[in-house]
């Protein structure tokens, strides 16, 4: 896939490529402007420019005025958008209708999303839960020969045990599709995609294969470290990383490791500070920090701090 778009607004340009089939995750904070670019990918923004090519099809192209015809990709946005005046089966009826050769068949969808009784129901009459089951089956209905499938924080609202089975389908899918997936669980990301995107102010900020972007490396993800506790491995993002120059007495924090400043480089408008501790297994980590806050601390490269952060601040992968 290849995309470069923007729109009137200055700030809104995406330019990236990636392969033509597996999982790209998509990861940034609240307002970085993830669905923002799954929306201009699908065409539902009147006033983005530019061009979209994928699988040697152009999706579309601005300057051609050529626009994205309906039904190019399968989409499951933020909120299920169910017909309210349907059933869960008439909805999915009406998928069908319009692409009658889905890559996979709507009773294995059912089986495996465990969503038959459901199908007789409205959506008023099901949980937010069972409504992004439905919402992801319609999604994959959606995709057909066009192989795109857009998915939009797919798994907020599944139980642990489904988002398991959510993410094992997607995994079987990825072999001769691409999907798009955004989500603020990095653990996600981790587990099914084979590429990541950073995505900030509006705008990609960093791109890599997975294993690039988790191996602490010179080409890994500026905003997180892969971190062994207890003989478990974790990602710990650095804006939960702080660093003090003395232990913080009668303090939540539940690790206080000494390390010694490796580099110190600028990130927006911060900076993010490497550190290897200074114990018996020495290990990178990163923190990002404000400009107040290093020019406070006095950080310079070699200088020996303590690194701080709670048990709560990582996730187990």
């Amino acid at each position: 896939m290849i995309v470069k778009i923007q729109n009137r607004n200055p700030d809104f340009k995406y330019e990236f490529q990636t392969s033509d089939t597996g999982i790209v995750g998509i990861y940034g904070v609240s307002g970085s402007g993830k669905s923002s670019l799954l929306d201009a990918i699908a065409g539902y923004t009147d006033s983005v420019r530019g061009r979209v090519e994928f699988s040697g099809r152009t999706l579309f192209d601005t300057n051609n005025k050529q626009k994205v015809r309906p039904y190019q990709c399968g989409y499951m946005p933020q909120h299920p958008l169910l017909f309210p005046h349907w059933t869960i089966r008439e909805n999915l009826d009406f998928v069908e209708k319009y692409n009658p050769n889905p890559k996979i068949e709507l009773k294995e969808l059912l089986d495996v999303l465990d969503c038959h009784g459901l199908l007789d129901k409205y959506p008023n009459q099901i949980s937010g839960g069972e409504k992004q089951r439905i919402a992801l089956i319609r999604a994959l209905l959606q995709t057909g020969h066009q192989s795109l499938l857009l998915l939009d924080e797919p798994f907020s609202a599944l139980s642990s045990e489904l988002r398991k089975i959510a993410l094992n389908l997607l995994k079987q899918y990825k072999e001769n599709n691409l999907i798009l997936l955004v989500t603020h669980d990095i653990v996600e990301i981790y587990k099914v995609a084979d590429q990541l995107l950073l995505v900030k102010d509006n705008r990609i900020h960093y791109q890599s294969d997975i294993e690039s972007a988790f191996s602490c490396g010179k080409h890994s993800l500026p905003v997180a470290s892969r971190v062994k506790i207890n003989n478990k491995e974790h990602i710990l993002f650095a804006d939960y990383v702080s660093i003090s120059l003395e232990k913080i007495p009668n303090s939540s924090i539940t690790h206080q490791l000494p390390a010694e400043i490796k580099s110190i480089n600028p990130y927006g408008r911060d900076f993010i500070v490497e550190l290897r501790t200074l114990d018996n297994f020495p290990q990178l980590i990163r923190s990002q920090l404000t400009e107040k806050s290093v020019a406070k601390l006095k950080l310079e490269i070699e200088k020996k701090v303590l690194v701080n952060f709670k048990a709560t601040s990582y996730n187990r992968f």
